[in-house]
């Protein structure tokens, strides 16, 4: 079992930049995965998804790729405005002269123009680099994986405790069903004893009727369907399979069964055994939102 909350980091070098990928997990019913950071990973961002896609299937997961340049392999390239160069020689030389200065433009005063040199780094080779950032996300996935592995340990350690709760309500049912039939059967003549009194009755009519009465208390088929979605909770527990979904599903079943028994059980020991039963599935119900 996987918690879909978690987190991972992955780094990876490449000639002009490390590459350092973090990926981050929370709570959510469907599957939503962002890519955020180094705009030079752009058009990428497509598939970085469906890498993510292919190891998460349930969540709202966020990856931010960040990139850190090496100093030392950064490569610049000066561009020089050219027309704005001759506009500024053009009207130092128009100056002198009408200062009767003599000589030409000094290139020092040149390049104290504002905004004539243009100072440009050079675009690193983003396939090379992109190559690093899917060793990068690789690394932080398994890293993300291992963390939401440890989380789903603990998890399905207790829900396990939780649905073993459950059929321990269940089989006690089971085994004191037999004698619930002849109290509610009990229950019924004496109550027919009191309505009718001396008053005289078809006997079938009642007979059929207090069998109508025991019919409707019996739980046989909901305890048989209980003990049927216990089964399928525990092997969804063992699973390595993402289980989240159908453990939601196993789990309404199981309340509405359980409300059902309830709803038809008369003895206060077991109603609250009923009870405390679907306490432990809505604490089910919660832990499995943070199931993938």
């Amino acid at each position: 079992m996987r918690s879909m909350t978690g987190f991972g980091a992955g780094s990876a070098d490449t000639p002009s930049a490390r590459i350092v990928v973090e990926v981050r997990g929370v709570n959510q019913r469907h599957l939503d995965v962002r890519v955020l950071g180094a705009r030079e990973f752009a058009s990428s961002e497509g598939e970085l998804r469906d890498i993510v896609r292919a190891a998460v299937a349930r969540g709202r997961i966020d990856v931010t790729v960040t990139r850190l340049p090496i100093a030392s392999r950064r490569r610049f390239e000066v561009h020089v405005r050219d027309d704005l160069a001759r506009a500024y020689a053009g009207a130092l030389r128009r100056l002198r002269r009408s200062l009767a200065m003599k000589g030409a433009p000094d290139v020092r005063e040149l390049l104290a123009v504002p905004e004539l040199l243009e100072v440009r780094e050079k675009a690193p080779d983003v396939r090379v680099e992109l190559q690093g950032v899917r060793r990068a996300l690789a690394a932080a996935l398994v890293a993300f994986d291992r963390q939401r592995r440890q989380e789903g340990r603990v998890l399905a350690a207790d829900m396990t405790k939780r649905v073993a709760a459950i059929a321990a309500v269940v089989r006690r049912v089971e085994r004191e069903l037999p004698g619930l039939d002849r109290l509610l059967a009990q229950r019924l003549r004496e109550r027919a004893a009191r309505l009718l009194g001396d008053v005289p009755a078809e006997v079938a009519r009642l007979a059929s009727d207090l069998a109508q009465q025991i019919d409707r208390g019996d739980v046989t088929e909901e305890l048989v369907r209980l003990d049927s979605h216990v089964q399928g909770l525990r092997a969804a527990l063992r699973s390595s399979d993402p289980v989240g979904r159908r453990i939601e599903f196993l789990l309404q079943e199981v309340q509405r069964e359980l409300n059902t028994t309830g709803s038809k059980l008369a003895v206060p020991a077991l109603t609250d055994a009923i009870l405390r039963a679907k306490e432990d599935v809505e604490k089910l119900r919660e832990q499995v939102q943070n199931v993938e």
